[in-house]
């Protein structure tokens, strides 16, 4: 298998993930923020209170979407610093005065390494998804 098709499926995890967490929690999530919005279009006596009203509504998705966004954040900068690890592998490996052949080698060599790095993270995506939807589901109560 090749080391493009091994990252392949870290990038397909994560767009699956992404969308399981979207129509399962996000979506609902936002629903609820439209309808609590719409009934402050009801029920507000002022423009103030209409905009504070749903700024309120709107707070749930907002806290979602950045409790989604900042731990998709952390998985990749820890996925970026195993690729880095790599980079600093094939780099270290070169001697000072490197052929086209040692290059090849290092090049080789990263894009393995990193291939490596997308599996093992491709891995870790089902707990990170896991935690992620127990984090969503207390902001639902």
């Amino acid at each position: 298998m090749s080391a493009e098709s091994r990252a392949e499926g870290l990038r397909k995890a994560m767009e699956t993930m992404v969308e399981s967490l979207d129509k399962s929690h996000m979506r609902p999530l936002q629903k609820e923020a439209y309808l609590c919005s719409a009934r402050c279009c009801d029920s507000a006596p002022s423009q103030a209170a209409l905009q504070q009203c749903c700024q309120n509504c709107e707070q749930r998705v907002a806290v979602a979407n950045q409790l989604i966004n900042s731990s998709i954040r952390e998985f990749q900068d820890r996925l970026q610093r195993c690729v880095q690890r790599c980079q600093d592998r094939a780099q270290e490996q070169l001697p000072a005065q490197p052929s086209q052949k040692d290059i090849e080698k290092a090049q080789t060599l990263l894009a393995n390494c990193a291939a490596d790095c997308a599996q093992e993270y491709e891995k870790q995506v089902p707990k990170l998804q896991k935690d992620l939807v127990a984090r969503l589901k207390q902001l639902e109560k």
